[in-house]
């Protein structure tokens, strides 16, 4: 967009700031407008039926969280919560309407994100019928690393933050015994591996492979 356009944007979000584990909102919460994450890692998760903890995404600088409350009056669809300290820009309802009916382009900046949303969704589904189970597991890794990982010289990516079967499963739609075998299969073959008590994609190439639909 042409930088008035955003600046106006800028202009009219306010900043906000989280503390690790802080939660930015609950699922269930009424939502008014969405936040663009500037630094730092938070999480989306649901509590299912049984009580525990689903592990739906992890998300990193540069993403937008809770932008289809935009455009309806729905409900917040999961928990937000930080994994590190975070710095976003909360854009309300209001002020973005205002500026979108300034600025018709921004309608159509926003539709691009929508769609590519809506592709993400339509690849999940694709996944969940048509990816192996080691293929779901892989590519709950490398989202996670998309949104966590750090770098080494040799190529493999840390995830610095403790992981358990229980996120794998959830990110992936598996039961946890299957998401379980699945990752045990993977630290055999050296495409994962260990540090402590945290993952490292040993391979992050090989990884990918098998993630792909």
């Amino acid at each position: 967009m042409p930088w008035a356009v955003r600046k106006s944007l800028l202009t009219a979000a306010n900043s906000v700031s989280l503390k690790a584990r802080e939660v930015l909102f609950h699922a269930g919460d009424a939502g008014d407008g969405c936040y663009f994450l500037r630094d730092g890692v938070v999480k989306a998760a649901v509590i299912a039926k049984d009580g525990q903890e689903r592990l739906l995404a992890v998300l990193g600088p540069g993403s937008l969280i809770g932008e289809l409350s935009l455009f309806d009056d729905q409900p917040r669809s999961a928990t937000i919560s930080a994994l590190k300290p975070c710095s976003l820009f909360h854009m309300s309802k209001g002020s973005f309407f205002r500026l979108a009916d300034a600025n018709p382009q921004v309608y159509r900046e926003a539709l691009k994100i929508l769609t590519r949303r809506l592709r993400q969704t339509n690849d999940s589904v694709v996944a969940q019928g048509t990816v192996t189970v080691a293929g779901r597991v892989a590519r709950a890794f490398a989202s996670l690393a998309q949104g966590l990982g750090e770098g080494r010289p040799n190529g493999a990516i840390l995830l610095p933050n403790k992981i358990t079967q229980n996120d794998i499963a959830g990110m992936a739609g598996v039961a946890r015994e299957n998401a379980s075998r699945a990752i045990n299969d993977l630290l055999r073959d050296g495409v994962l591996s260990r540090e402590g008590s945290f993952y490292v994609i040993a391979r992050p190439e090989e990884l990918a492979d098998m993630a792909e639909i």
